[in-house]
């Protein structure tokens, strides 16, 4: 065996590891926490230097690991004989039905890393969603290479590995479950494809087998498994019904053998979906349990029902605040050309890598249609795999061929041949076209599902773009038809990189004039076919490179710190609330239950924790707070079955929770007409008489999240709807300039359209004050704001009512000549957050401050 033939052979595996290569060192630049200034970089890394997780939910399933490799459970205990979370939604915590694939595999890098160095469990999680999610160019890469080449093998596994609604939830430092979501589900379809064109039997069973294996491993990771199930269910029954009686490419009659088992056997895509179903639902059921494949399939015909989940009900639906269960547009032209032909995550084209590589999905389907109208005429020789006689070869690179086309050798292929590319063109296009539209239907059930649209778009533009370089390099003999099309592709790579419209057109001309000037036709023609390999991906990548570099971490050293004093200064039993981003981070670093978190957030705890921010009552503010932390849910729910009404319950205990618990008897008894043993049974709850202590946590990002927690706080339970009323911090400061002994100071808080909205800070010797500013064109209006409030150090100077009739008060902070604005909606001006977190707790006495770092204040109600 020649070293050619070994090359040959290592080929796949050499564009694999080149594929996961680049697809990881993408991932991997969001290590480098490029969106945070230098300067800042340190204050979004823990002591070892390792960078936040860039979410949430990595916290939750950091818990879960460290939970399952210490003590060998997932949750915190069990109850009932299931995985049980003391620290999620407390009281009374919640079970664990929680995928646990991503703690296995965890637990396993972590104990195999261990083994040759000392490695903690925050790196090995912070790494291993960008290598997992790296490993899905290789389903991509053959399943697209079995029907097509190399180029379109390549093409499809950048695609799939850089789509923007995946690469977004799977660089480093973004430790979730979506690292399977598109890794998994591939090798599903892929060892099935692979089971249905085996040539033998044995083979049949043996990747059926492997799909059935990654059926069960998908099964463990996504609770939306079942959805794939369906998806293969169906392919393979429409592809047996239209290869038999429409397209008739397997016209054998069942009378025509022996016994309908003998049939079967023949029918090969029937065994290897009976092999899966068999296989990998037996295997299911043994380790989830055969009622969690009922259930499975239960849930999936009410996900088609997922956008009423942002329908109005008696309390406040969370999920209307939910961006993933938001309804994509199909395609969006803000931003230009760029905003349509570049990777975006605001519409479904954007979320599959940018118009072309849609357009080129689509091509792939129509290119598979061509394919199946194929008959037995001649194909190019190139194509054949025999070699041509050395006069047909010297003709084939005569230079004379760049002129006047010589007509190609070709050679007829045969009936079986012929057979054969239908039987996969179709088997491709059946599996391609309702991959496609069951996902785009997905799709208009929520942005979330645009991931799983972007793949199979992604494989069939993978055929196209191998489709296409055959094309050109069997058709395609004319330098300046050649040099034309390396133009266009020239642009189109240049594109991404943000250049301008000249400069794009200069690479183009260079790439089409260097096209034209090469004289062997071989050459010329694998120059083209590499440029519009690398015209079609090169978006793609760029974009990923533009998601990697913008990292900004979840969370800081204000936040960690705050939870670690929480750690090391309070009782284990502290309750702690705040809004539910970022729930799992105080359990996982605090160590300690909160109110509620991402998991558990869409419960009437978002409108009582909305309303005790909100209101300006403290007594009702900390009398929420420490209801939630001692009881849960248990005071509105019993209320609940005395009134039936849970608006009427929340109005009472509106009325109530601000008082004692003498004079909330006297008020559920007199005004609501409840019997003193109700009233005592929900007494007990709402005003514990030892309640468990607490933490409020005021933060910073709570500013920009106000319009949803003011929304679910001030919900109107007769109208079914809120009010949102927003916070404006500003967002850049100009420099202090002085006028006539006075030092002005301008901030821009916020854009309405082309109107930018700010204030403007007047400082003298012997005062301070503020105005609202709004307007365009750099021409002004002053509006005066209805409340003004000015913080001068610790010492707060102003603070009143300015002009009744407007809509927006104006905080102003001032230490060592510098000033911070916050614009907000006057319902906020009074609210226990802007007392807390802006005014420093000034003038009210429920809560007591315990600890501050930069951008997060700690109260405990008292």
């Amino acid at each position: 065996m020649n070293f050619k033939d070994n090359l040959s052979k290592l080929k796949p595996v050499i564009i694999i590891l080149l594929l996961f290569s680049v697809v990881f060192v993408l991932r991997a630049e969001a290590y480098n926490i490029s969106g945070v200034p230098d300067e800042s970089k340190d204050f979004y890394k823990d002591d070892t230097g390792l960078p936040y997780f860039s979410e949430m939910d990595s916290y939750y399933n950091y818990r879960l690991t460290e939970n399952f490799i210490e003590n060998g459970i997932i949750g915190d205990t069990t109850k009932n004989g299931e995985a049980w979370d003391l620290h999620s939604y407390y009281p009374p915590g919640r079970e664990v039905a929680y995928p646990p694939l991503i703690i296995y595999f965890t637990a396993a890098f972590y104990y195999l890393a261990n083994i040759f160095a000392t490695v903690p469990l925050t790196v090995v999680a912070f790494w291993t969603g960008s290598l997992i999610a790296s490993l899905c160019v290789i389903p991509a890469y053959f399943l697209v290479r079995k029907i097509s080449n190399d180029y379109g093998g390549i093409a499809a596994g950048i695609l799939v590995a850089t789509a923007p609604t995946y690469f977004s939830h799977t660089f480093a430092g973004f430790f979730d479950t979506d690292m399977f979501t598109i890794l998994l589900p591939l090798l599903v379809i892929w060892f099935l494809v692979e089971s249905i064109l085996a040539p033998n039997l044995k083979k049949q069973v043996i990747f059926g087998i492997l799909s059935a294996l990654s059926l069960l491993l998908f099964s463990l990771a996504w609770v939306g498994y079942i959805f794939y199930l369906v998806l293969v269910v169906i392919f393979v029954i429409a592809y047996f019904l239209i290869s038999r009686y429409i397209i008739k490419i397997n016209q054998k009659a069942i009378s025509e053998y022996p016994d309908k088992l003998k049939w079967f056997l023949d029918q090969k895509e029937l065994v290897s979906l009976a092999t899966l179903l068999i296989v990998g639902v037996f295997m299911v059921g043994i380790f989830n349990g055969f009622s969690s494949i009922i259930n499975s399939l239960l849930e999936l015909a009410g996900a088609t029902q997922i956008q009423t989940l942002v329908q109005s009900t008696a309390y406040p639906n969370i999920y209307v605040s939910v961006s993933e269960l938001q309804v994509p547009s199909f395609i969006t032209l803000a931003g230009g050309a760029g905003g349509v032909l570049l990777p975006n995550q605001a519409s479904m084209v954007g979320g599959v890598g940018g118009l072309l590589v849609f357009l080129c999905g689509i091509g792939g389907l129509v290119t598979l249609i061509l394919k199946m109208r194929m008959n037995s005429s001649s194909r190019s020789a190139k194509k054949s795999k025999k070699k041509l006689p050395k006069s047909k070869r010297k003709n084939r690179y005569s230079e004379n061929k760049e002129e006047v086309p010589v007509k190609k050798d070709t050679v007829a292929l045969s009936p079986p041949q012929v057979l054969k590319i239908k039987r996969e063109s179709l088997l491709y296009l059946v599996l391609l076209s309702i991959w496609v539209l069951m996902t785009a239907y997905a799709s208009t059930k929520g942005f979330r599902f645009v991931a799983e649209f972007s793949v199979p778009i992604a494989l069939s533009a993978g055929i196209f773009v191998g489709y296409a370089v055959e094309y050109i390099r069997d058709n395609l003999t004319s330098s300046s038809t050649l040099a034309l099309v390396a133009f266009i592709a020239g642009a189109l790579i240049a594109f991404p990189l943000g250049l301008n419209a000249i400069i794009i057109l200069v690479i183009g001309l260079i790439l089409g004039g260097v096209v034209y000037l090469v004289k062997k036709p071989n050459l010329r023609a694998t120059i083209v076919m590499i440029l519009v390999l690398l015209a079609v991906i090169s978006a793609p990548i760029a974009g990923a490179y533009v998601i990697a570099s913008s990292v900004v971490p979840g969370t800081d050293d204000g936040m960690f710190n705050s939870m670690e004093w929480i750690n090391n200064n309070t009782s284990e039993n502290t309750v702690i609330t705040s809004w539910w981003d970022f729930g799992h981070l105080f359990a996982a670093v605090a160590e300690r239950p909160v109110t509620f978190d991402g998991g558990s957030q869409n419960s009437p705890r978002a409108y009582w924790v909305g309303k005790a921010m909100l209101t300006s009552n403290e007594t009702l503010s900390a009398g929420i707070f420490k209801m939630l932390a001692t009881s849960g849910d248990d005071a509105y729910l019993t209320l609940d079955n005395y009134t039936n009404d849970s608006g009427k319950s929340a109005e009472i205990l509106t009325q109530t929770l601000g008082v004692d618990r003498e004079s909330a008897l006297e008020i559920m008894t007199t005004e609501y007409n409840l019997t003193v043993e109700q009233s005592r049974d929900v007494l007990q709850y709402s005003h514990p008489e030892n309640p468990s202590p607490s933490v409020f946590v005021a933060s910073a990002d709570m500013l920009g999240k106000s319009g949803w927690w003011a929304y679910f706080g001030s919900w109107d339970f007769n109208k079914n709807e809120g009010t949102r009323s927003s916070y404006f911090p500003a967002m850049a400061t100009s420099q202090p300039q002085q006028v006539n002994n006075t030092t002005v100071i301008q901030t821009l808080n916020t854009m309405a359209g082309d109107t930018m909205v700010g204030v403007i800070v007047q400082e003298s010797a012997d005062e301070v004050n503020a105005t609202i500013a709004v307007g365009e064109n750099e021409t002004f209006q002053a509006i005066n704001p209805h409340k003004l409030i000015i913080i001068q150090g610790n010492q707060i100077l102003k603070n009143e009512i300015v002009d009744s009739e407007s809509e927006l008060s104006l905080v102003v902070i001032g230490e060592k000549g510098s000033y911070t604005t916050i614009i907000m909606d006057k319902a906020l001006e009074d609210s226990m957050f802007t007392k807390l977190f802006l005014m420093g707790g000034f003038n009210q006495t429920s809560f007591e401050f315990i600890h501050q770092e930069p951008g997060v204040v700690l109260w405990r109600p008292v």
